[in-house]
């Protein structure tokens, strides 16, 4: 036993040792550097697998590009090859077309007889084909001519075998009609069909510009004769040629512009004796509307009318609206115009900042294209024409002409029916100074249903809610707010300042006024008129206070407040019924 247990005990103490020596090892700083070291080269091999996965890829990627740049190549060469091919193409037409034209003379000069025959000796701007063939003659060969001719014309190789002798004939030619074309050929274009409705434009600077324009002046040159006519087309390169079909285009062009714009000035024309016949402001408003829609070929159209008094543009009718539309004079686009007085192409509403889209969320409509045009009337701006919305496409250069001529039209218009309103007006206000005095006359006996009468009558005359009348006859009697009359010792606030002075008062803003004193005078921030009731024998026998609602817009400035010389006239006539029913009524109470 004693054996065995000495043997455990030292294979015990021999593991023991191994293990603290294989501890003491795996402690050492050496072997923790080998660690580290290795893992350093873990991640470099890590890191330089990742970075050459990426560069595959970077490969890959640009031979991706260089397929996509050879496949581009390629196409370039293609298109290359297919411009040279219609280069080509047109050359031998614009070759062929100038050997066809000289065909056609010939056949013409055939059928023309011996004078032309001698005419056709003599003249030597000819095709610089026939300088090739001396040994046609110009008098019995006319067959063989025109054989050689339609030979050339078929074969596009003999056209260019002959190309260098046509420029070489053609730099000999020296006739002026040649020389003041070519020089006529590079003038520019300066002309425009818009030129002709624009206003602002004179007669002799239209003119003007019709006559230096490039294409008639080139179309005046060329068809000066049929002989210079001929000259000119066999001589001429095809480079040229080609440019002149331009021209002949343009003015094809031209043409087409102006058959239109002919009829839509019939148009104009037609609905300015229609807006004429309109007396009415709405019916005036509404046929301009009308028109503006069926010439400008728009959706929606309105026409707004200026108060400068109010700083404001105004209209009862708008194409596509039920309810009037106010706006601050400088607020929006229509206000804009009317501030600046210049007209305005809009090709998209939403992208300018001083378009407003209120109108459009209310009545559920996009407003895309607009075309504004102020109505001037001298330097005075009294409306400004809008067209919404282009049937098709935006509007033109030509759209804006016609609209100002449409304003031209529209301010004549607007002055005939305002001028008819305003009589109208005047009409309206006298029966109602009539029916005033008759009214005042009636009520003599009593003072307080007297004054209480006169108040009623000029609200109604003024269209306002508040009016005041006063009595002074030693003291200032008056209808307070119970309805009673009241009396005053003293002469108080813009009334008695009215009555002392014996002269109109005008006040822009009654809180402002110093004088001011409610007991007496009407209570508002609005301007006010005070008159002063002045008997036949110049006597002061009270005063009137309303307000005055033309000159709201002076509210905001520290200037009088202006006053309607229709107004003014009306209170006049106003002042004196009542001052002489007041008098009347003073004699009966004494």
């Amino acid at each position: 036993m004693n054996k065995q247990q000495e043997l455990n005990a030292f294979e015990n103490g021999k593991k023991f040792k191994i293990k603290t020596e294989r501890s003491t090892q795996i402690a050492s700083p050496k072997n923790k550097d080998m660690d580290t070291q290795e893992d350093i080269v873990k991640k470099l091999t890590d890191n330089y697998k990742m970075q050459q996965k990426e560069i595959d890829k970077l490969f890959i990627t640009i031979e991706n590009k260089e397929d996509q740049i050879r496949k581009l190549q390629d196409f370039v060469k293609l298109q290359q090859k297919e411009i040279d091919r219609l280069t080509h193409i047109n050359e031998y037409l614009m070759q062929a077309n100038q050997t066809k034209l000289s065909i056609l003379r010939d056949e013409r000069q055939l059928n023309q007889g011996g004078k032309t025959n001698q005419k056709f000796k003599t003249h030597k701007s000819l095709l610089p084909l026939e300088k090739k063939s001396n040994k046609i003659t110009e008098e019995g060969n006319t067959q063989s001519v025109k054989l050689f001719r339609r030979q050339t014309f078929r074969n596009p190789t003999l056209v260019r075998f002959h190309q260098d002798d046509g420029d070489t004939f053609k730099n000999d030619r020296n006739t002026s009609g040649a020389s003041n074309f070519y020089d006529i050929l590079q003038q520019e274009d300066c002309f425009r069909t818009n030129a002709i409705l624009n206003i602002q434009l004179s007669d002799e600077d239209a003119t003007t510009q019709y006559n230096i324009d490039g294409t008639v002046s080139l179309m005046k040159v060329l068809l000066e004769s049929e002989e210079n006519f001929c000259d000119i087309i066999q001589s001429i390169s095809a480079q040229k040629l080609s440019f002149l079909y331009d021209k002949f285009k343009r003015i094809m062009s031209d043409h087409q512009q102006l058959f239109i714009l002919v009829l839509r000035l019939k148009k104009i024309v037609t609905g300015a004796l229609q807006m004429n016949s309109s007396v009415l402001l709405d019916d005036a408003l509404q046929t301009i509307i009308d028109k503006c829609i069926d010439c400008l070929e728009c959706d929606r159209a309105s026409c707004f009318i200026v108060d400068q008094a109010k700083k404001e543009l105004w209209t009862r009718v708008a194409k596509g609206t039920q309810t009037t539309i106010r706006l601050q004079i400088g607020q929006g686009l229509a206000g804009f115009v009317a501030q600046n007085r210049i007209i305005l192409n809009i090709e998209d509403a939403y992208r300018d900042q001083r378009f407003n889209t209120q109108q459009d969320v209310k009545n559920n409509y996009k407003t895309k294209t607009l075309l504004i045009s102020p109505i001037l009337d001298g330097d005075k701006c009294m409306g400004v024409l809008q067209c919404v919305n282009k049937s098709n496409g935006y509007f033109t250069k030509d759209d804006e002409a016609l609209l100002q001529i449409m304003g031209e039209f529209s301010k004549s218009v607007l002055k005939n029916a305002m001028n008819h309103d305003a009589q109208m007006l005047i009409q309206n206000k006298l029966r109602h100074i009539i029916k005033t005095g008759i009214i005042l006359q009636s009520k003599q006996d009593n003072l307080i249903d007297l004054i209480l009468s006169a108040e009623e009558r000029l609200r109604s005359l003024m269209n306002v809610d508040q009016a005041k009348v006063v009595y002074y006859n030693q003291v200032l009697s008056h209808i307070n707010r119970d309805g009673k009359l009241s009396q005053i010792d003293t002469l108080l606030g813009i009334m008695g300042l009215c009555i002392k002075d014996q002269q109109l008062v005008a006040v822009s803003n009654c809180y402002t006024s110093p004088i001011f004193n409610p007991n007496i005078d009407i209570e508002t921030n609005m301007p006010i008129i005070c008159m002063p009731l002045k008997t036949q024998n110049h006597q002061i026998i009270g005063a009137i206070q309303v307000i005055n609602v033309k000159g709201i817009g002076n509210i905001s400035s520290n200037s009088e407040a202006k006053i309607n010389s229709i107004d003014l006239d009306m209170l006049e006539l106003f002042c004196q019924q009542c001052a002489q029913s007041l008098q009347q009524c003073k004699q009966s109470i004494q």
